[in-house]
């Protein structure tokens, strides 16, 4: 397909004029394309487009960057949510890149409030606290066969040394703040990632026949080595997730008691007040001391955090939630109904908080007031 055609295709597009047909070619073209051909095509097509949103060269490249970033293998899957924000139950205007100053937020005023990051505690059982970051640093682990280091990747890793010292089963606990992610690597092999102000508590070395950590609440993603002999659990406040051979999500930061389970590859089983359900791929687990429901999910969307995502579908509420716990601010909102406002949108969760704002003003719902580190959701007034 010629440049022309991808061109044409991508300003019907944007004018919400592509049928699916069209739209899965579009995609697919888009796909083949290199960073730097994907690039202008895009900064091509929205100088073309007409737009009332005033923005600078600056802003718009920033812009353009948190929306359309090639980090992930999602960013093209979901070029139809990068290239537009959608909120509300009706289509709304498109309004992006054009090269005047932006006046949605010209009187805003920002804090230092910076983007998340790899940050997170270590509670070991022999009553040390370290804090952890980027950068290679080796845990000292006396009276024991451990080798634990902190990689410069911002990731920490259990392995057992040469020597093999019986011992009781100790438990150390690994916990993230607001605007924190983690790692840690078990001894086992098995990987897991903290989302912000999670926290989980596992052995620093697994016993022979069981292997069983507690997710103490938050969320995490885990890829399991997978051992017949010795199954791995996840418990939570809720019940327990068996591992079948896995990877996948576990979420328990809803204050109404309930924990989700998300499937990626593999089985699990969720066991709760005596009930058991068995979870294949593509489906989540939502479970309570009092029942167990599964569902149909968007996997990527539950797991897009993991690789630097929002991947907004919900309420204005629940995206500002994650918004609040990501950069560390408070969420005020001017009146209720503010807070039910439908938001589709896929953004990079490692740029500046002004451009995330930016994006969900752009539709003309919604206007963000800052004040230090509040953020108050208002009513768009013209």
């Amino acid at each position: 397909m010629s440049n022309d055609t991808i061109t044409a295709l991508l300003a019907k597009y944007l004018k919400g004029e592509c049928d699916k047909e069209e739209r899965d070619q579009l995609f697919s073209q888009l796909d083949t394309l290199e960073p730097k051909q994907l690039d202008d095509l895009l900064n091509s097509a929205w100088k073309d487009y007409e737009s009332d949103i005033e923005l600078s060269e600056g802003d718009s490249r920033e812009i353009l960057n948190a929306i359309l970033t090639k980090r992930s293998k999602y960013s093209l899957k979901y070029i139809s949510i990068a290239a537009s924000i959608l909120i509300g139950i009706v289509t709304v205007t498109y309004l992006f890149l054009t090269s005047k100053k932006i006046t949605s937020t010209q009187n805003m005023v920002y804090t230092d409030i910076r983007p998340g990051g790899n940050k997170a505690e270590l509670l070991m059982a022999n009553g040390k606290k370290i804090l952890l970051g980027s950068g290679f640093q080796k845990i000292e682990m006396p009276n024991t066969d451990l080798i634990v280091q902190q990689h410069s990747n911002g990731s920490l890793t259990y392995t057992n040394g040469i020597n093999t010292l019986p011992a009781k089963i100790a438990y150390d606990t690994l916990r993230t703040p607001r605007g924190g992610v983690y790692q840690v690597n078990l001894s086992d092999g098995t990987k897991i990632w903290l989302n912000a102000f999670s926290a989980i508590r596992f052995p620093e070395k697994f016993a022979s026949n069981r292997r069983d950590v507690e997710l103490l609440y938050g969320e995490a993603y885990f890829e399991v080595k997978h051992m017949t002999n010795a199954p791995f659990a996840v418990k939570t406040a809720a019940g327990i997730v068996r591992d079948l051979g896995t990877s996948f999500n576990v979420n328990s930061i809803s204050n109404k008691g309930h924990v989700a389970a998300t499937l990626l590859e593999g089985a699990i089983e969720v066991e709760s007040n005596g009930q058991f359900k068995k979870i294949k791929p593509g489906q989540q687990a939502l479970f309570s001391k009092n029942k167990i429901s599964v569902n149909d999910v968007d996997v990527e969307e539950m797991t897009a955090w993991k690789d630097g995502y929002f991947m907004f579908d919900e309420s204005m509420e629940s995206a500002m939630n994650k918004i609040a716990l990501w950069y560390d601010v408070k969420v005020e909102y001017q009146n209720e109904a503010l807070k039910h406002i439908p938001v589709l949108a896929t953004i990079t969760r490692y740029g500046e908080i002004k451009n995330v704002l930016r994006i969900l003003e752009m539709t003309k719902k919604v206007r963000f007031n800052v004040n230090g580190r509040t953020i108050k959701v208002v009513r768009f007034a013209p």
